[in-house]
């Protein structure tokens, strides 16, 4: 019998924790932590021992995986007070599957070095439900011997995994990736608004969405939970408007002016505003709704009708 390297999980949310069931599952000696105990408490059941502190899933971890909220979460875990990094011995290996920023990747990464410690970039692109089922994609930055180490532990939680390259190729995917995602959230919120207020049945639009040129997988899964009226939190709200700030953030810093995001993260900050941040983030369609410009955009009285413009004529 194969002995399976001995593993640690920091941050068991609502991603964190059905990915750490699922290395339990793939039958890794696993340790728990979580800064909410009654979350750890749950992976008891399939075995996992849950420790008292980071620092212990540290010392015992030949691989650590952390799943958390942002760059200062993530390096408070590690070299913060009773971190990880001090604990763990030279030779193992974090893999952090937050999303992060690729500074903060590359300069963990600099500080794990000087002590023998290897880092794995590797951020996630799925919610709940591909987290429970193991079906995640994973976008990785690391050396080629260092993701070989840990893959089995990332083909126990994802079904697709990304070499991208060095250390922080992993964040900068998932950070570029996430513009795409929470865009397209964005855009079918404002196209299901639209075509009710033309009377129009969301089922169908759906329908019509999902066979045409630019088909995707999200029409009908978040699109679903519109004509549900379901915002139960697959993958909240506010972590989405993190998300987006955390790209705008970094298109500054690379000099970048990237117009489209910043219409964008503004749908996300009204809904953010209105309540609705805990939500699932396709609830950002009660922001979309409450700034409808018209109850009649299409004119259908007559009057109002938005005059066409000639884009063909010169200015």
């Amino acid at each position: 019998m194969t002995i399976k390297t001995s593993t640690g999980f920091i941050g068991l949310g609502l991603m964190g924790g059905p990915m750490a069931a699922n290395v339990a599952l793939a039958g890794f000696p696993l340790t728990v932590w979580n800064r909410t105990p009654a979350k750890a408490e749950r992976l008891r059941g399939l075995g996992a021992r849950v420790a008292r502190s980071a620092a212990e899933v540290g010392s015992v971890s030949e691989v650590l995986i952390s799943m958390v909220s942002d760059d200062d979460a993530l390096e408070d875990l590690i070299f913060g007070a009773g971190g990880v990094a001090e604990a763990m011995r030279p030779g193992n290996v974090i893999i952090d599957m937050s999303t992060t920023s690729p500074s903060c990747m590359t300069q963990v990464a600099a500080r794990l070095a000087d002590k023998g410690i290897h880092l794995v970039d590797s951020p996630v692109f799925g919610s709940t439900e591909p987290a429970l089922s193991g079906d995640l994609w994973a976008v990785v930055g690391a050396s080629p011997e260092d993701l070989a180490r840990v893959r089995p532990q990332l083909d126990a939680m994802c079904a697709t995994v990304f070499e991208m390259g060095p250390v922080g190729a992993g964040s900068a995917m998932k950070v570029a990736g996430n513009l795409v995602v929470t865009g397209m959230i964005a855009l079918l919120a404002e196209s299901l608004t639209l075509g009710r207020s033309g009377g129009l049945d969301p089922s169908a639009m759906l329908e019509v969405l999902d066979a045409i040129d630019f088909t995707s997988p999200l029409w009908k899964g978040k699109g679903s939970l519109v004509v549900a009226e379901d915002y139960a939190p697959r993958f909240p709200l506010r972590h989405a408007l993190k998300d987006l700030r955390l790209a705008l953030a970094v298109s500054v810093a690379a000099g970048l002016d990237l117009r489209a995001v910043a219409g964008v993260e503004q749908d996300f900050v009204a809904a953010a505003r209105a309540g609705h941040q805990d939500e699932d983030v396709m609830a950002v369609v009660h922001a979309v709704r409450a700034t409808a410009q018209a109850d009649d955009p299409l004119g259908r009285d007559g009057t109002t009708c938005a005059p066409v413009v000639n884009l063909t004529k010169d200015a």
